[in-house]
C-alpha cells in the first residue's frame, strides 16, 4: 500500500481512502463526502504531509473528524490545524480520553448525525462495551464500509514483531477476517455484534470494507465478509 496517497473507492470519487502509518504500524483513513459537498474524515491520518491534506481539499472543504473510538484519535490536532473550520466528533464514551490525549474538544456522535444526509451512516453495532464505530457509505456501486478495529486485512508480515506475536496468541493472524484481540477490549457479546453487523452489511451490495488496519476489502474479498462474520 502506497502511504499517504488518496485512492477513490466509487466511480464518484465520493468516497475516498488514505493509508498511513502511526509508528507501530499503518492504519487507514476514510474521508466521505457528505450531502452538502464537505467531507467527513473518519480516524484522520496522523503525521499527514500536507499536500496530502490539500490534495483532499481539492476535491471539497473537509468539515468533521471523526474519531471513531477512544484510540484514533493521533491525527486529529494536525487536521485541525490544516483545516479551521473541522469539528470534531467522537463516541460519547471516548470523548474524555480523546480530548485529554489530544488537547482538543470533541462533539458527541449525535452532533454529527444532522450532517450525514441520507447516504452516510455513523453506526454503533449491537454487543459494544466500549465504542468502536462503524460507518456506511451508499454509492451508485454499492455499499462502502469503515469497518473499524474488529475487522483487518493485513497482509503476512505486516506489523511489527510484538504486534505479529501477540495477535496469533489471541487467535489472530493475516488476512481477511474478523480481529479476536481487539474484540477484548470493544466487546461484550460478540455474537451479537457479529449479527448486527452481518445483516446491516447484508442489506446492499457491498462495494468495499475498509479496516481501520490491513488492506481495502474489494472484489472476490469482500465477497467473504458474511463468512467471517458468522
Amino acid at each position: 500500500m502506497a502511504l499517504y496517497q488518496w485512492q477513490a473507492l466509487d466511480s464518484t470519487g465520493n468516497v475516498q481512502m488514505l493509508t498511513y502509518s502511526f509508528g507501530a504500524g499503518e492504519a487507514n483513513t476514510l474521508a466521505v463526502r457528505l450531502g452538502d459537498g464537505s467531507f467527513l474524515v473518519v480516524s484522520p491520518a496522523s503525521k499527514a504531509p500536507e499536500e496530502a491534506l490539500d490534495a483532499l481539499a481539492k476535491l471539497g472543504a473537509v468539515t468533521a473528524l471523526l474519531a471513531p473510538n477512544a484510540f484514533h484519535h493521533m491525527g486529529q490536532a494536525q487536521w485541525r490545524k490544516h483545516f479551521p473550520h473541522a469539528v470534531s466528533y467522537a463516541p460519547e464514551d471516548a470523548i474524555k480520553r480523546v480530548s485529554k490525549q489530544s488537547g482538543l474538544d470533541y462533539l458527541p456522535v449525535s452532533a454529527l448525525q444532522p450532517k450525514l444526509g441520507g447516504h452516510v451512516h455513523v453506526i454503533a453495532p449491537n454487543g459494544l462495551k466500549s465504542t468502536d464505530l462503524l460507518v456506511h457509505a451508499s454509492t451508485p456501486d454499492g455499499a462502502i464500509w469503515f469497518g473499524g478495529d474488529l475487522i483487518s486485512n493485513m497482509a503476512p508480515g505486516e506489523g511489527g514483531l510484538l504486534f505479529r506475536a501477540i495477535s496469533r496468541l489471541a487467535g489472530g493472524g493475516p488476512g481477511y477476517r474478523f480481529n479476536p484481540l481487539p474484540s477484548l477490549l470493544y466487546l461484550k457479546d460478540k455474537k451479537a455484534w457479529k449479527a448486527d453487523v452481518r445483516e446491516r452489511m447484508g442489506r446492499e451490495r457491498l462495494l468495499a470494507v475498509v479496516p481501520a488496519h490491513g488492506h481495502a476489502a474489494t472484489g472476490e474479498t469482500v465477497a467473504r465478509t458474511h463468512e467471517i462474520l458468522a
